[in-house]
């Protein structure tokens, strides 16, 4: 992760060069960004010093916390029990004073080219703390380039790269392969709140549930039934597609019970669960075709401020949650057929379909983890957040901390920039601040 290449030219900072403002080349932090509360940055180096520190530059990164999300330290990374956690504990004393180097600079430096272009009116992304995305359209057509982060591991596949645990591809698939897990055990998956069907939720959701608690807890006595039950319930849930009678929660509980059958079968290494898998890849897409229709791509706060989307909460902590999920949900399920191609080994350009359009979703562990309105509506009003374009991250990796970051996030972070690259960005800014 080391910045390649020698001296930069470059002498204003990267915010002004970016927004074309002059810039007065002021240290520690130039007067347009001390004013506008960014991080000022002059080419690849941050101004981390201890003079940056003055308690009149706004500081724009902060730590991660301590805690990646309320209810999960670390994504497994196998079965086997080898896991990912990111709370690395080099053993430094409080008073060790860390210096930001390299692999920060480079994560940053990173996101710097392959961000969208800006026009002068969409160039103040970032007030108090929230991110305002690039007002973008889901009719914007992108290109592979605004991928660009994700496409090494679409690209680069080799068989081999599953026995790494350090590699994006193996880290995809446990995030597949867990899902199941997560549903029995927590009642909610990282597109799946759990208080999306906390009343009457649908048969195909308890069906889906019922599948998940056999399959995870089977032995060699039970597989049989257990693959039984299985095959029941997907039949049963494939026999409501000529159905048109549907509200729009009906139609999300039955994506969301065909992703964990489909991740079931396609990562159980039987044979014929993995062609059954294939044979309803189409069903679960026209489905997740269906989400699309309804799903709330946030257009009505992507040119907001801050204190506009304040001002503008959701009607109820419900209709956030089911928001929500559904904008999880329609990426998850389109990323799964993706992913599912390139471990098939398909070797000709991936057809970007959907991903051709923007999509977006809301990166906030306070929100997400929210557990009743009162707590909600806080974070709402109090907690920072941010609205992320097609995976365009760099407002948060400038300003996010790790408490900001929830399950879905990490997730995408990972793929985007690596399993052990987030290690050392986690470390590196959960250790910046604790002198």
């Amino acid at each position: 992760m080391a910045t390649g290449g020698g001296l930069s030219k470059q002498k204003s900072c990267n915010a002004c060069v970016r927004s074309k403002r002059r810039c007065d080349k002021r240290t520690p932090a130039c007067s347009n960004c001390t004013k506008k509360r960014y991080l000022c940055v002059y080419g690849s180096r941050l101004q981390m010093n201890s003079s940056a520190n003055s308690a009149d530059v706004p500081r724009s990164v902060d730590s991660f916390g301590d805690s990646l999300s309320t209810h999960c330290d670390s994504l497994m990374l196998d079965d086997g029990g080898s896991s990912a956690d990111f709370d690395v504990n080099l053993g430094l004393s409080p008073s060790t004073i860390l210096q930001i180097d390299s692999a920060f600079d480079s994560l940053l430096n990173s996101t710097f080219e392959t961000a969208y272009d800006q026009t002068p009116g969409q160039t103040e992304f970032l007030r108090q703390g929230i991110n305002i995305a690039s007002s973008t359209s889901t009719s914007k057509i992108l290109s592979l380039q605004d991928y660009s982060k994700l496409l090494p591991m679409c690209e680069d596949y080799a068989p081999w790269q599953l026995a790494d645990p350090s590699s994006t591809v193996a880290y995809g698939m446990s995030v597949y392969k867990n899902f199941h897990v997560s549903f029995c055990r927590d009642n909610s998956t990282i597109y799946m709140h759990r208080n999306l069907y906390a009343s009457d939720p649908p048969r195909w959701i308890l069906q889906a549930f019922s599948v998940c608690v056999l399959y995870t807890n089977q032995t060699p006595a039970t597989r049989g039934y257990v693959l039984r039950v299985l095959h029941e319930h997907v039949t049963s849930l494939v026999e409501t597609a000529s159905g048109t009678a549907f509200t729009p929660r009906d139609k999300l509980a039955r994506v969301h019970a065909m992703i964990v059958y489909q991740t079931i079968r396609m990562f159980d290494g039987d044979i014929s669960l993995s062609q059954q898998a294939q044979d309803d890849i189409p069903l679960l897409e026209a489905w997740t075709n269906e989400l699309g229709k309804i799903k709330d791509n946030l257009e009505d706060l992507v040119d907001a401020d801050a204190s506009e989307i304040r001002s503008k909460p959701p009607e109820s902590w419900e209709r956030w949650v089911f928001a929500e999920s559904v904008r999880r949900t329609y990426i998850i399920s389109s990323a799964l057929k993706a992913f599912w191609e390139v471990l098939k080994g398909q070797r000709t350009p991936i057809e970007r379909g959907t991903w051709q359009y923007v999509h977006r979703w809301t990166l906030s562990s306070y929100l997400w983890n929210a557990t009743d309105p009162l707590d909600f509506f806080k974070a709402w009003k109090e907690k920072p957040m941010w609205i992320i374009s097609a995976f365009h991250l760099d407002e948060f990796l400038r300003t996010g901390t790790r408490d900001d970051v929830d399950d879905f996030g990490l997730v995408f972070l990972t793929l985007s920039f690596g399993v052990n690259e987030m290690k050392m960005f986690s470390y590196e800014t959960s250790k910046r601040l604790s002198t």
